[in-house]
């Protein structure tokens, strides 16, 4: 009996492009032979759309973009819970917010849904990079030097902060919004004014930023999927290129990008790393798949920059590609391997009891 797959994508997220363009690849490379796939499209203002069935055919961008909402929003609890069977499964494509910071996760743990990829716990600390960074620094991850602060905060203490950047992280450093991937809101920062401008983009998308030191070295990514602790670590990867920094349209938008698989490490260096990554991962609860990206230094010092718990599928992400040249799995059997975690995921779920049980 076929499995019944459905994709969610799109959603209230400025990563919203992302992730259509990640599950247009996703919905295209799912085994039809295995699955009944559907499509559930999210506009970009949160309302959900009516799941429609995906044949053999491949799809182009603008069919997987229908509006067909759903009457009402109670309707999505009654969609799941009258067309959900012990062989369905959620397959959330969905970057950035109300998709990868678990607020999603705990609405289908609330329905009582099985669903791909990590956690509400790994999930909302993964995607926050202030939370994340704490939690490493627990288990004596190596990361880079940072401070943050909330709007509130540094409206009040504008100087305050302004100062402790110059003296503590120093230029150039780099500002982040704390939730948010894809490089969005993130800025590069040679001066003071660049500074100010930069915090007042990342305040556009969050209310809790950080701003880090500028780790001179090669970017090095890992992919690692599995449940509890038995995790597989990919090949580490990078990208060839000449800049330091990648910003949105250099991620997403150059066909230039090449990888470089494996990365030219050392041995030690990428052993290491490997380490890491998975402590990294156990210590958020990791279920599923995660990419994990460090900075090198020339001196082969080491240092997490972040963690990504939904990495991209789009035609130019780096994680689908790591696993493949790492264990020969193509995209189809990559879905394949995570369907089955998502499952294992939810049943381990299951056997934890929710009344107090008498002894």
């Amino acid at each position: 009996m076929k499995k019944q797959v459905y994709v969610l994508y799109g959603g209230k997220s400025a990563e919203h492009q992302v992730s259509i363009d990640s599950a247009l690849n996703v919905l295209n490379e799912l085994n039809k032979q295995l699955y009944d796939v559907f499509a559930v499209y999210i506009t970009e203002d949160g309302k959900w759309n009516k799941p429609f069935q995906v044949g053999s055919k491949r799809l182009e961008r603008e069919q997987i973009m229908k509006e067909t909402e759903l009457e009402v929003r109670a309707s999505i609890h009654q969609f799941f819970q009258n067309s959900f069977d012990s062989n369905s499964i959620i397959f959330p494509v969905l970057h950035g917010t109300f998709g990868e910071d678990g607020k999603l996760q705990g609405m289908l743990e609330m329905l009582d849904l099985p669903y791909v990829g990590n956690g509400v716990n790994a999930a909302a600390v993964g995607m926050d990079k202030v939370m994340s960074k704490q939690l490493f620094a627990t288990h004596d991850i190596p990361q880079t030097p940072y401070i943050y602060f909330t709007k509130e905060l540094f409206l009040h203490r504008e100087e305050y902060y302004l100062n402790l950047i110059k003296s503590k992280i120093h230029f150039p450093c780099y500002v982040k919004p704390a939730n948010m991937g894809s490089s969005v809101g993130i800025s590069y920062c040679q001066n003071k004014l660049e500074l100010e401008r930069a915090i007042g983009e990342a305040f556009l998308y969050d209310d809790k930023i950080l701003i880090e030191k500028e780790i001179v070295g090669k970017e090095v990514i890992i992919g690692v999927t599995g449940n509890n602790h038995q995790l597989t670590c990919s090949l580490a990867g990078e990208w060839k290129r000449e800049q330091q920094f990648f910003d949105y349209e250099d991620k997403y938008l150059d066909e230039n990008l090449t990888p470089q698989i494996p990365a030219l490490i050392h041995t030690e260096t990428y052993e290491q790393i490997c380490d890491y990554a998975k402590q990294a991962y156990t210590a958020l609860g990791g279920t599923g798949l995660m990419r994990i990206d460090f900075f090198i230094t020339d001196e082969q010092k080491i240092y997490l920059n972040e963690v990504n718990t939904l990495p991209g599928f789009t035609t130019y992400s780096m994680f689908p590609v790591l696993i493949e040249k790492t264990e020969g799995l193509s995209y189809s059997e990559l879905l394949d391997r995570l369907i089955k975690l998502g499952f294992q995921a939810y049943e381990n779920r299951n056997t934890l009891q929710y009344r107090r049980v008498s002894v």
